[in-house]
């Protein structure tokens, strides 16, 4: 299908013909009536147009090609001239009409982060559905076992390269921070209530107190009263009479905090805290369990189990109902909302665009001209006499309509300045 430029073109191109013509015509049909002034007045026009439309097709066809194929000097100058006119142009618009300080100028006036920050909110559905499936994608194609077999090396230097005492120290310090000791004596008065409340642990506490009296001797009327005391005292006695002194102590401990049974119990587990790393032994065996689990052979391969059990479970949290909705859209427009309420990081922000496209601009200035000649080399001379025609040629043939209806005019005027004479 023809193009709007070509179609114009052919019409500009018919009448151009048409005015040539009928100057040729004219001059014909006036060489009869040369005595007559009118003739010879029109003659005159007719034969000024001829030459002006004759000229004037000849200057606009030597643009492209040899006029009736005769190679006449100073002919067909694009096609000879091809190079310097490729030349001429990328020289004109790397250093008159896009120069790297012009673009420069241009990039600072740009309000870039006020666009992008726009664009993000108008596209803020399609930006989270893009991360979700960036996100699925990037799960998917996730390899545990390499990445496993990438990072391993790092992970086993920087496990290595740990010093044990600093690491006890700092987890000492979170303990007591974090009051993880008070929770853990909170943790032993509810496994010691359990305990002694077990009806295993009565009877086993009874059966203990009354073969340790059993087996105690003393003299006289302490013995005599030892063994009615015995008598009288079963082991379910004893049992019961324990494990009620010892949950009221213990009961007593978990409601007051400043009780002092309970306050030497959480003296001796911080003492044994801080101690931990002067402990040699428990250095030691901490020693022996790193170099246990770095050497061993299954470590990886387990390592890379858990990885890839991460992966599934987090593509299906991603993949779940609700995830785009619930967490990616609200943080994204947390992120955008932040942003547009920060002034000062915006213009952060808009200074390093502008310094970014800057740099881009200084280092591919020199490719405008590159990527033009590439272009211009993918057309060979007809391709690109045809592209030229196609975008100009209407112009030049209005040119040639013009010449003949000027030449006619003027030779019209000039026969007239004659006859004045």
């Amino acid at each position: 299908m023809q193009s709007k430029e070509g179609l114009w073109m052919g019409q500009a191109k018919h009448a151009a013909t048409v005015s040539l013509v009928a100057m040729g015509a004219g001059f014909l049909a006036t060489l009869p009536f040369q005595d007559n002034h009118v003739g010879e007045l029109l003659q005159s026009g007719f034969e000024a147009g001829l030459v002006g439309g004759l000229a004037d097709w000849f200057a606009v066809t030597a643009l492209f090609r040899h006029p009736l194929g005769i190679p006449i000097p100073h002919t067909a100058l694009l096609p000879k001239n091809r190079d310097r006119v490729v030349d001429s142009l990328i020289s004109a618009i790397e250093n008159d009409l896009l120069t790297e300080e012009s673009l420069k100028a241009k990039v600072a006036e740009l309000r870039i982060h006020e666009r992008l920050l726009s664009l993000a909110e108008e596209r803020l559905a399609e930006g989270s559905a893009a991360v979700v499936s960036m996100a699925e994608y990037g799960l998917r194609q996730l390899q545990p076992a390499q990445v496993v077999e990438w990072i391993y090396p790092m992970l086993r230097s920087q496990a290595e390269s740990f010093d044990l005492r600093s690491v006890l120290n700092r987890v000492q310090q979170e303990i007591i921070h974090r009051g993880y000791d008070e929770q853990a004596v909170s943790f032993l008065l509810d496994k010691a209530e359990n305990l002694v409340g077990d009806p295993h642990f009565r009877q086993q506490v009874g059966a203990m107190a009354a073969e340790a009296l059993s087996k105690l001797q003393v003299n006289g009327l302490m013995q005599l009263a030892l063994n009615a005391f015995i008598g009288y005292m079963t082991e379910e006695k004893l049992g019961t009479m324990i494990q009620n002194m010892l949950l009221n102590n213990i009961q007593e401990m978990k409601a007051n905090q400043e009780h002092p049974l309970r306050m030497l119990l959480l003296l001796e587990i911080r003492r044994m805290i801080v101690s931990a790393d002067e402990n040699p032994k428990l250095l030691e065996a901490l020693e022996g369990w790193r170099a246990s689990v770095l050497n061993h052979p299954e470590t990886p391969e387990k390592l890379a189990k858990i990885l890839d059990d991460l992966r599934h479970k987090a593509l299906q949290f991603i993949s779940g109902p609700g995830f785009e909705e619930q967490y990616v859209q609200p943080l994204l427009r947390k992120v955008v909302d932040h942003l547009r309420n920060s002034p000062d990081l915006m213009d952060k922000v808009q200074i390093w665009l502008q310094s970014q496209l800057s740099r881009l601009i200084e280092a591919n200035h020199s490719k405008i001209g590159q990527l033009i000649r590439e272009n211009v080399d993918k057309f060979d001379n007809k391709m690109l006499i045809e592209m030229m025609e196609d975008k100009i040629g209407k112009d030049l043939q209005w040119i040639r309509v013009n010449g003949a209806v000027c030449g006619f005019l003027i030779g019209i005027i000039l026969q007239g300045i004659k006859f004045m004479v």
